[in-house]
C-alpha cells in the first residue's frame, strides 16, 4: 500500500506529534508499504539529513509550524496533496491537515483517515477557523480515526457524535527500542550537571506548561524531611513559552530547598542518560479545561529505563502509569499525595527497584509495530472507499 502522511510537525521540530509520525512511517515502510511524509522544512534544506535519517521517502514544504496566519496555504497544500494520484492513502497525521481535509470534504469527496490525539478535540470545537471552514466535529468526514489511547475515544465519542464509533480504532503509542539501550557510565551526567554521587534524582521531561504539573513536583519536594531534601537533585527537561508561568516555576525552585537543574533541551542521545540516571520519573499532570493529556509517551521512554514514575489520574496517564505496578498514581493537584508518594520512593529503595522492573517489562508492550498494524490493518485504500460510495449511491 502506499500511504501519504501529511503534518506540520516532523523533525526537526521536536515535539509529540513529528516523533508519531516518524515512528508510524517507519513501521510501515517495515512492514512493506511505500510511504511518503509530507512535511515543513522549517527554513532549512534537509535533503541530505532527510536521506539519512529514513527510509521512507520525506518531502519537504516551507514552512514551519502551523498557526492560524496559515490557513490559506493551508487550505490550497491540502487541496494539492489529495489531488495526487500517487497513493492507495491519505492519512492527515497532525491537526491542522485533518481540519483542512474536512474542509475539502465539504466540497468534493476525499477519502482521508485522521490521527486524534486529544487535545484538538477540545480546542477545535470552539475555534473560529473550524466554524468557518464548517469542520466542527473535525473528524466526521473522516474514513477511520486513529484515537491513541481509550481515553481519547471518550473524548471523540463525547464531544464529535456525528463520528461513528464503528470508526473509531484505539492504536496506543509504542516505545522506540533505542530507550531500552542501557549507559554504562551515569557519572557523564552526574559530572556534567554537578549532581553529587549520593543525590537521588527526579526527573521530569516536558514542556514547562501549566499543566504537567511542575508546580506539584516542587511544592511536595518542599514538604519532605530536610534529611531527604538534603541529597536530592531535581531535574527538569523543557522549554516553555509561558513567560510568567516560567518565571514562577524559577523562583519556586529556589525555595523548594533543594538542588533543581533546569535543562532547556535534550537531544535524544542525552535524554536517554538523564533517564538512565534518575531514580523516579515525575509529571503529575493538573487537569485543565482546554488542554489534555491524551497518552504519554515520556512515562514510557523513562520505563524502559527500568524507572518508575508517579503520574495522576488525569486523561489517558492511567492507561500508561499502573498504579502500584509500574508507579503511583496521585488525584490531580494533591500535593500532600505526591509528598506521600515521592517520600515512599525515596526512602523504600526495593519498592522502588520493584516498580521500576516492573515498568521496563511493562513497557515492552508497547511497539511501534503493534501501532502500526493496529493503525493501517483492514483500512480501505482510496479507490475502494470511493467504488462503495458509488454503490450506496
Amino acid at each position: 500500500m502506499r500511504i501519504l502522511m501529511l503534518t506540520h510537525e516532523f523533525p526537526p521540530y521536536r515535539g509529540g506529534i513529528g516523533t508519531y509520525t516518524a515512528q508510524l512511517a517507519t513501521a510501515a515502510y517495515e512492514l512493506g508499504n511505500e510511504v511518503v511524509v509530507v512535511a515543513p522544512d522549517f527554513g532549512k534544506d534537509l535533503t541530505i539529513t532527510d536521506k539519512a535519517e529514513y527510509p521512507f521517502q520525506v518531502e519537504r514544504f516551507s514552512s514551519s509550524t502551523y498557526n492560524y496566519r496559515k490557513l490559506p496555504s493551508l487550505l490550497w497544500r491540502a487541496w494539492e496533496q489529495c489531488r495526487r494520484t500517487d497513493f492507495d492513502l491519505l492519512h492527515t497525521v497532525d491537526p491542522s491537515f485533518t481540519m483542512a481535509l474536512a474542509c475539502v470534504n465539504n466540497f468534493v469527496r476525499v477519502p482521508f483517515v485522521a490521527t486524534a490525539y486529544g487535545t484538538e478535540i477540545l480546542s477545535l470545537r470552539v475555534s473560529r477557523q473550524a466554524s468557518l471552514l464548517r469542520t466542527g466535529d473535525l473528524f466526521e468526514k473522516a474514513t477511520a480515526v486513529f484515537a491513541i489511547s481509550d481515553y481519547t475515544k471518550s473524548l471523540l465519542t463525547v464531544h464529535c457524535r456525528r463520528v461513528d464509533a464503528n470508526r473509531i480504532r484505539v492504536t496506543p503509542l509504542g516505545v522506540d527500542e533505542y530507550w531500552f539501550g542501557k549507559e554504562d557510565d551515569y557519572s557523564k551526567i552526574r559530572d556534567m550537571f554537578e549532581i553529587p554521587y549520593d543525590h537521588r534524582m527526579i526527573l521530569t521531561v516536558a514542556r514547562l506548561d501549566e499543566r504537567k504539573g511542575h508546580v506539584t513536583v516542587l511544592n511536595g519536594i518542599s514538604a519532605l524531611s530536610n534529611l531527604l531534601k538534603r541529597n536530592l537533585t531535581y531535574v527538569i527537561v523543557g522549554s516553555g513559552s509561558e513567560g510568567d508561568h516560567v518565571a514562577r516555576l524559577h523562583q519556586r525552585a529556589q525555595a523548594c530547598g533543594c538542588r533543581v537543574v533546569f535543562i532547556e533541551d535534550a537531544p535524544r542521545d542525552l535524554l536517554r542518560q538523564l533517564y538512565a540516571t534518575a531514580d523516579v520519573f515525575c509529571m503529575p499532570g493538573e487537569l485543565h479545561p482546554k488542554k489534555v493529556e491524551g497518552f504519554g509517551l515520556a512515562y514510557l521512554e523513562a520505563a524502559a529505563q527500568g524507572v518508575p514514575s508517579i503520574g495522576s489520574r488525569a486523561g489517558a496517564v492511567p492507561e500508561v502509569v499502573r498504579h502500584e505496578e509500574t508507579g503511583l498514581l496521585i488525584e490531580p493537584g494533591n500535593e500532600l499525595m505526591f509528598t506521600r508518594s515521592l517520600d515512599r520512593m525515596l526512602t523504600d529503595h526495593g519498592y522502588r527497584r520493584t516498580l521500576g522492573n516492573n515498568a521496563k517489562e511493562w513497557a515492552r508492550n508497547f511497539t511501534w509495530r503493534r501501532c502500526t498494524e493496529l493503525t493501517y490493518g483492514q483500512v480501505n485504500p482510496v479507490s475502494e472507499v470511493l467504488k462503495s460510495d458509488a454503490v450506496e449511491r
